[in-house]
């Protein structure tokens, strides 16, 4: 039985005049404030069902506006408004897929501007709220606002420096809701919404809070709502830059690390020319700095991070420490291409250069230094490492692992530095261990990287030496290359091809120390076996980017079996060597075909090379 104020207020909000209803809602307002705990959720519901969602849209708008000849009345109008809806929202259940609730939000958005700081305050988390849809729902908060126009986003953007839920909303909204809008509009919307979030914070002494939301968005959001384009890529590594020129807070170093490493993700191609490239002729060289900020955080916390590793920083560190190595990873391959690109070595002085140059060494070298301490501690069982609930990540799971590893790849596989590649030598176990726990859910990829670094490291007798005492060909690069040919191209990725070809590089420079590694050849025959049975289908023209991969890699495999076949002639019986050199030319045969159809002449040329009479 409903009280006579419940029924008072019911009657009020059914009346025809918008005059009752708002009396009707002020009544409701105050019972909600006092007696709330006192009504059962079926009367709540009763309750918000009888207020007509086209008053409160009226009085959102009636208080929207700079001016008004009624001004406190359209204020107080849109006061109560919110403060009901608000309250609702606290009471009851599911408000993002109720559309009594989430249609509000376009009207909502757009009053943030001429509210009080309290309501503005309410307006937000009510908006907050209603964006968190669940993932299995089509229709809902996320979705009503992901499909709001740029122009409907403004305000709230324009407000973001003062309340960071903001950016939560955005984050939730483009998630939960993206997918709700055509690919091409949702990528321009976002873009847009990108370029105004950071002029928004323009003068801003921390874009803190901008940056991390920028990490989220470009690490949550699906790859297909990124801009190819972006136009606020500049003024982000600006403000990045201009951060990490001055002193920082641990949350602060965090927040533009992990933004530039997620722009260097996102954007490989274009991110790195706008981080690392420098005005010769200015006389502060701001990315220059950048890159050494970086450095100095990896070098000053890597010699506190075995200590670390059973507390409950550590999760927070290792993510920041991986980030700023993924950038050192970055700039090396940088530096690389500018050996060749007069443009970009405008930015880098000869004095730069030498100096980066030194830093780096020492840098790679320490953290090689760190994964040999971390592989020791984990083969000692020392408390902490072996357990992921002591230190939040195992050995296998840490994101400083492959990102060290990705950043000696780089380095050992371009850099002929007799040194690094020995010091390298010692990591080899670690190698090995990290590529047999690779079908592990919680292990990033690694394999690549791994094969990358051995490239470096066996030009060294001490990282040949070093491969030899572990069973890394024998259990892992050999059956990983096998499984990839037995497969006969089913459910394979590019990234298996690559890999493919990339282990067939490692072969060949085993082959050219054949005397030293003599346990490559026990499994060099089993592997000619596999490639003879190999089986190279035709293409067709116009092919994608894995077909190109896959190409790649049997031409690479050919050319591998080729030179074992060559190296192994003394002791192989005649008919094994025929029959195998039979195989290589039907397979020869189809791929200058393949190539053929493509019009590729020099990958002809590179098939025609090989000796195969």
């Amino acid at each position: 039985m409903e009280s006579p104020e419940v029924q008072k207020i019911h009657q009020l909000l059914a009346a025809k005049d918008d005059t009752s209803r708002f009396v009707g809602l002020l009544l409701l307002k105050t019972t909600l404030d006092k007696h709330a705990s006192d009504l059962e959720q079926e009367q709540v519901a009763a309750l918000w069902n009888s207020i007509s969602p086209r008053f409160l849209d009226r009085l959102i708008r009636t208080g929207s506006h700079s001016a008004s000849e009624q001004k406190k009345q359209s204020r107080d109008m849109l006061d109560v408004a919110v403060a009901v809806i608000y309250t609702f929202t606290k009471l009851l259940n599911d408000c993002a897929l109720n559309e009594r609730f989430y249609a509000r939000i376009p009207n909502l958005a757009n009053a943030v501007l001429y509210s009080s700081d309290e309501t503005t305050r309410r307006i937000v988390d009510l908006i907050h709220v209603l964006v968190q849809q669940p993932n299995d729902q089509v229709a809902g908060g996320a979705a009503c606002f992901a499909k709001l126009d740029v122009n409907d986003w403004v305000p709230l953007i324009e407000i973001a420096p003062q309340y960071e839920t903001i950016f939560s909303i955005f984050h939730w909204a483009w998630i939960k809701g993206g997918l709700a809008v055509p690919p091409e509009i949702m990528r321009a919307k976002i873009d847009d919404a990108f370029r105004l979030f950071i002029s928004s914070f323009k003068g801003n002494d921390n874009p803190m809070r901008l940056l991390e939301f920028i990490t989220h968005a470009l690490n949550n959001i699906d790859p297909n709502l990124r801009s190819s384009d972006p136009q606020w890529l500049q003024p982000v590594t600006r403000l990045i830059q201009d951060m990490a020129s001055r002193k920082q807070t641990d949350d602060g170093r965090r927040a533009y690390t992990q933004c530039a490493a997620a722009l260097l993700a996102a954007y490989p191609e274009k991110a790195p020319e706008a981080l690392f490239s420098d005005d010769p002729n200015s006389s502060e060289p701001i990315a220059y700095l950048f890159v050494k900020m970086v450095q100095v955080d990896i070098l000053s916390t890597l010699h506190v991070l075995i200590p670390k590793l059973s507390t409950s920083e550590y999760l927070s560190i290792s993510h920041r420490i991986a980030a700023a190595l993924d950038i050192i990873t970055a700039f090396v391959g940088f530096l690389i291409i500018a050996a060749d690109d007069t443009t970009i070595q405008h930015g880098l002085t000869p004095d730069r250069i030498l100096k980066l140059h030194e830093d780096l060494a020492r840098t790679i070298g320490d953290v090689m230094e760190y994964l040999r301490d971390r592989w020791d501690a984990f083969l000692a069982g020392a408390r902490g490492i072996e357990s992921a609930q002591a230190s939040g990540s195992s050995i296998f799971e840490d994101p400083i692992i492959p990102a060290a590893i990705r950043l000696i790849a780089t380095w050992l596989r371009d850099d002929d530095g007799e040194t690094l590649r020995t010091q390298a030598a010692g990591l080899i176990e670690l190698f090995t261990e990290l590529y047999g726990n690779q079908h592990s859910p919680d292990m990033p990829e690694v394999r690549l990287p791994i094969i990358a670094a051995l490239e470096g490291i066996l030009q060294t007798s001490d990282g040949r030496e070093a491969f030899t005492d572990t069973n890394l060909l024998s259990q892992h690069l050999y059956p990983d290359l096998r499984g990839i040919l037995a497969s006969q191209d089913e459910d394979l990725t590019a990234g298996d091809y690559i890999r493919g070809s990339a282990i067939e590089q490692v072969l060949h420079i085993l082959l050219e120390y054949d005397d030293e590694v003599s346990r490559y050849r026990a499994g060099s025959m089993d592997l000619l076996e596999s490639i003879a049975k190999y089986d190279v289908k035709p293409v067709k023209a116009g092919v994608g980017v894995q077909e190109r991969y896959r190409l790649d890699f049997q031409t690479d495999t050919l050319e591998l079996a080729v030179t074992i076949l060559e190296s192994s002639s003394r002791g192989v019986p005649p008919k094994f060597q025929q029959r195998i050199n039979t195989a290589l030319k039907g397979i020869a045969s189809k791929l200058k075909e393949n190539w053929g159809v493509l019009n590729d002449e020099s990958m002809i040329a590179r098939v025609e090379e090989l000796h195969l009479d």
